[in-house]
């Protein structure tokens, strides 16, 4: 591997790292777990109707995981699970009155950081960011699976 491919993926994992430490340092500073913060951000943008198993699809968590940020949430008074007409087993995530001040105060101000700063890259600059990064976690989880396999001795 060249010198500098080792650089350039050093200093994208380091981005990444930083990225995960600026939610992280967020969710922190407002006394949240990262998975709560995660949550409270997916069911905002969602809206009320969202489900456990959307948010686990779509985001790439574990159902325990999320589970444990959404009973928390209930537990707290901020989220009701009502159970799916069709489907008893699933349940719609919907925000209390209480729940929607306290994310009312969380989300969007993280939303429009977001918004901000990725609205100063060009049109073109967003869109390549976008492209790359899909491309780079597809490339990526396919050498990951390759590397599993051949550790395992498949």
């Amino acid at each position: 591997m060249s010198d500098l491919l080792s650089q350039q993926m050093e200093l994208l994992n380091q981005n990444d790292k930083m990225l995960n430490d600026l939610y992280h340092h967020y969710a922190a500073s407002l006394n949240l777990s990262d998975t709560t913060l995660w949550v409270l951000y997916i069911a905002w943008i969602e809206g009320d109707g969202c489900t456990q198993k959307e948010i686990c699809k779509s985001w790439s968590y574990t159902k325990q995981t999320i589970n444990t940020a959404l009973k928390n949430l209930e537990k707290r008074g901020y989220i009701r699970l009502v159970p799916m007409q069709e489907n008893r087993k699933s349940k719609q995530i919907e925000f209390t009155k209480e729940g929607k001040a306290f994310a009312q105060k969380i989300v969007p101000p993280l939303l429009k950081a977001e918004k901000v700063s990725f609205g100063n890259l060009t049109e073109q600059e967003r869109a390549a960011l976008v492209s790359l990064s899909q491309k780079r976690a597809e490339l990526l989880q396919a050498e990951m699976e390759k590397a599993i396999a051949s550790i395992k001795g498949n």
